[in-house]
């Protein structure tokens, strides 16, 4: 059985008295799967592909539409339809009109038939991927400014991640938010690092904060049965 509390309590405590240029995702994650059982270490490796952003294709997003993890059924969607805004937007501006055509086929991947839809509430996906987003996506992949453009994208994925888990407490679900942000924490580290600094005591503070809330939620539903 997955310890899930001690996990999430002891993610602070894994940078403890280091400084953000010691981040180390890599540790951190294999410290994690350490602790989870061969399901989640599962559910952690697959929804960690489409963070880096290796191998990822038609399958993969109709493989994550099953996922037992509700973040990574949800947040596949945006991340697909944010990859095919990316496309899209970039097939227009640099590409002539026959060659952006052809590079939108080749590269945009349509959405894949939910094996699960039926039994879900209506509207829930595209609830969570609304006009509002593709409008602000539509600005961000407008922008000329390439580490502006970036850092406005990264914003706006941790921003996402943070509406689509605020009701998780202590299970999967809050492990792969963390180690998504740990994911752009790592890379801005390597960018920028002022804003890698930033993006790690925010991340760290999130946690801390969670871990409080989570414990005072949790001792009341024990004391309740």
């Amino acid at each position: 059985m997955n310890n899930y509390h001690y996990i999430i309590a002891s993610l602070p405590l894994l940078q403890k008295g280091a400084d953000n240029s010691s981040f180390d995702l890599d540790r951190i994650k294999e410290d994690i799967l350490g602790q989870l059982s061969d399901k989640d270490v599962s559910i952690v490796n697959f929804f960690c592909r489409m963070m880096d952003g290796s191998t990822l294709d038609r399958d993969y997003y109709k493989s994550a539409l099953k996922s037992r993890s509700t973040l990574t059924r949800r947040y596949s969607n945006i991340d697909r339809q944010m990859r095919n805004m990316k496309v899209r937007q970039t097939a227009k501006t640099l590409y002539s009109e026959e060659e952006a055509r052809d590079l939108v086929s080749r590269y945009v991947i349509e959405e894949a038939e939910d094996p699960y839809a039926q039994y879900k509430e209506p509207g829930v996906l595209e609830a969570d991927f609304s006009d509002e987003d593709k409008q602000v996506l539509s600005s961000v992949f407008s922008d000329n400014d390439i580490v502006s453009k970036e850092k406005r994208l990264d914003q706006y994925k941790w921003e996402k991640i943070d509406s689509l888990t605020t009701f998780d407490y202590f299970d999967i679900d809050c492990i792969l938010a963390f180690l998504a942000k740990g994911h752009l924490v790592s890379r801005w580290m390597k960018l920028d690092a002022a804003k890698g600094k930033h993006l790690f005591r925010k991340l760290l503070d999130e946690v801390r904060g969670t871990f409080d809330n989570n414990k005072l939620k949790y001792s009341i539903d024990e004391n309740n049965g």
